[in-house]
């Protein structure tokens, strides 16, 4: 009987070890961040991408504001758009073509087509029909070219670096995953539960989430380890302080003023702020990020005046083709500057 109960036990063993190594699934914490750095090196993929306004409000007298004004009445008009992007990416030589979907409802019903192509230093942008917003025959149809370079320089800025800009993404990244701790915010999902894609495989469902119940955590988190970490790394990454348009001084004085100020900053973000839904969820499938969905919903008021503003949103972005070659269009030939732009408009110039 021992004899038979010996062979069970090592059986059992064996079991357990052959199971442990077919399993790649990592916690969800590693897993997510490993899947988003490796999408992030990809050569090249496909991307589906929709984005969409659920709720905004702001205080009466931000509305009638100058710029806030303008910005509230355009937010107010693609309130309830469904925006939608198709996009194809290559990172060498490097490459982005896009077209960008609006469609804004209600009785006079407006959709908008905007293609656009990224290269290393040019953005293609063509011009779309308008309803109620007729175009110069001229124009319509036609691709603006911007020389991202040039326009850099006009506006004291670094031109496009996109490896730059990736590396810094990818560094604030990992930085926000260190510091928020895996069982407070982190969690498995199964992929029937998680509204993937119909034809999505994912071999791990990771969802990370901030609520009212870990929300004041959160707060800490940020003030405390986030934003120093962040501002650190920006004050050692020139480039990418030149291509944000900020100076290092302004740097180390938001440093300073985050330590000085850092229990006011605590206390407003704890009792006028308030989280409803922070929620993203990532695919991963074969090591690669293959979808990712957020929701977002807080309000934030001032008891002071009694005002609050409210901002609610969602996306999800489709990742396909990874590493095959793309297909992309011809470089349009038959372009305008934006020289001709600003001439034929008579803006004045710099804009």
């Amino acid at each position: 009987m021992k004899k038979v109960q010996k062979i069970a036990v090592i059986l059992l063993a064996v079991i357990i070890v052959v199971i442990a190594g077919c399993s790649s699934a990592k916690p969800p914490k590693e897993a997510l961040q490993a899947a988003m750095t490796k999408i992030t090196e990809a050569d090249s993929y496909a991307v589906k991408m929709s984005l969409g306004l659920d709720e905004l409000e702001i205080p009466q007298d931000a509305a009638m504001q100058g710029d806030l004004a303008a910005t509230a009445a355009i937010v107010g008009m693609i309130k309830d758009a469904t925006i939608t992007v198709d996009a194809v990416y290559q990172k060498e030589p490097m490459r982005t073509d896009l077209n960008m979907n609006i469609v804004i409802p209600g009785d006079m019903e407006m959709k908008l087509t905007v293609p656009m192509i990224f290269t290393d230093q040019i953005l293609y942008i063509k011009v779309p029909q308008i309803p109620m917003l007729p175009l110069p025959e001229t124009i319509t149809g036609k691709y603006i070219k911007i020389d991202l370079k040039e326009l850099a320089e006009q506006q004291g800025a670094a031109g496009l670096d996109l490896t730059t800009q990736q590396k810094l993404g990818q560094e604030i990244g990992e930085v926000l995953l260190k510091n928020f701790d895996e069982k407070t915010y982190f969690s498995e999902l199964k992929a029937s539960e998680a509204g993937l894609p119909a034809d999505l495989k994912a071999d791990q469902v990771v969802a990370f989430e901030i609520n009212e119940g870990n929300y004041p955590q959160t707060v800490e988190t940020v003030v405390n380890e986030v934003l120093p970490a962040v501002l650190d790394i920006l004050l050692k990454n020139e480039a990418s302080l030149q291509s944000l348009q900020l100076e290092k001084a302004d740097i180390e004085q938001l440093k300073t003023d985050l330590e000085t100020n850092k229990e006011e900053i605590l206390n407003t973000l704890k009792n006028d702020i308030k989280v409803n839904t922070l929620k993203f969820t990532g695919a991963i499938s074969d090591g690669y990020l293959s979808y990712q969905a957020g929701k977002l919903n807080f309000e934030a008021s001032d008891e002071a005046s009694g005002q609050k503003m409210k901002l609610g949103l969602h996306y999800d972005v489709i990742y396909s083709d990874i590493g095959k070659e793309p297909k992309f269009e011809e470089i349009p030939t038959d372009v305008i500057t934006i020289d001709e732009l600003t001439q034929m408009f008579q803006l004045p110039t710099g804009l």
